[in-house]
């Protein structure tokens, strides 16, 4: 991640890098062999709020002006806006809690942006394909207190490699927040050199939904209290 904050690069060479540190860590699961998740099955795809770091929604949006067509890349964006629109009034409580499907889900089930789908996306697998199909009936009529067992060593690594991102962010001064996937690739979508920007410093996530604040410029650093300063110097 250093070696990657350093060279800058493309933003399909840190997906590159993240996914085969992954998939180390994927393939010593314990619970590998459980895993029931296939091509097309789109549960998670249906019902999940996906969170990725500033870094991961600019290889998406690179990604979709690169290897995909104008008229399938111009459905893609209705969707952005129409599902980052309903998010927020979900947060505003001006619209009750349902469900909405990813925008890159496609029609046959499968995700449009596979290659460089946000790390949690490629890190999570159920092992029991009933239970899914369960909790997607419920979450469809608002019922979202269905749980889904899963493979835990595939999360708590796949947790590891973006807590570890994140913090290579924070510390090289960069911003290591989290956004709501879908309304943060609708940001990075129209800028250009989005990652050569985003390295040097600039706010680019200011308009998308942060679902985490825990790092600069979301979250402002606190100063000491004025008054316990003069006490320091009191004291000495």
């Amino acid at each position: 991640m250093q070696r990657l904050v350093a060279q800058g690069g493309e933003s399909l060479d840190w997906v590159d890098e993240l996914r085969q540190l992954q998939f180390g860590y994927l393939d010593e699961s314990s619970q590998k062999g459980d895993r029931e998740c296939r091509a097309g099955c789109s549960g998670c795809c249906l019902s999940a709020q996906v969170d990725v770091t500033g870094i991961e929604a600019i290889a998406v949006s690179d990604y979709l002006r690169t290897c995909v067509d104008a008229l399938t890349l111009n459905q893609i964006k209705s969707r952005l806006q129409r599902v980052t629109k309903r998010r927020i009034e979900q947060i505003q409580g001006v619209t009750r809690q349902r469900p909405l499907a990813c925008s890159m889900l496609g029609e046959d089930g499968r995700c449009m942006v596979y290659p460089v789908r946000p790390i949690i996306c490629s890190g999570v697998f159920s092992t029991r394909r009933d239970a899914c199909l369960d909790a997607e009936q419920m979450a469809q009529a608002g019922d979202f207190s269905s749980t889904i067992p899963l493979d835990n060593d595939a999360i708590q690594a796949t947790g590891g490699i973006s807590g570890t991102l994140q913090r290579i962010l924070v510390e090289n001064d960069l911003d290591g927040n989290l956004y709501e996937f879908n309304s943060a690739v609708l940001t990075a979508l129209p800028l250009k050199n989005a990652l050569n920007r985003f390295l040097a410093g600039e706010d680019l996530f200011r308009d998308a939904i942060c679902t985490d604040a825990h790092s600069p410029p979301r979250k402002r650093a606190v100063r000491k209290p004025h008054f316990l300063k003069s006490q320091a110097v009191r004291r000495a």
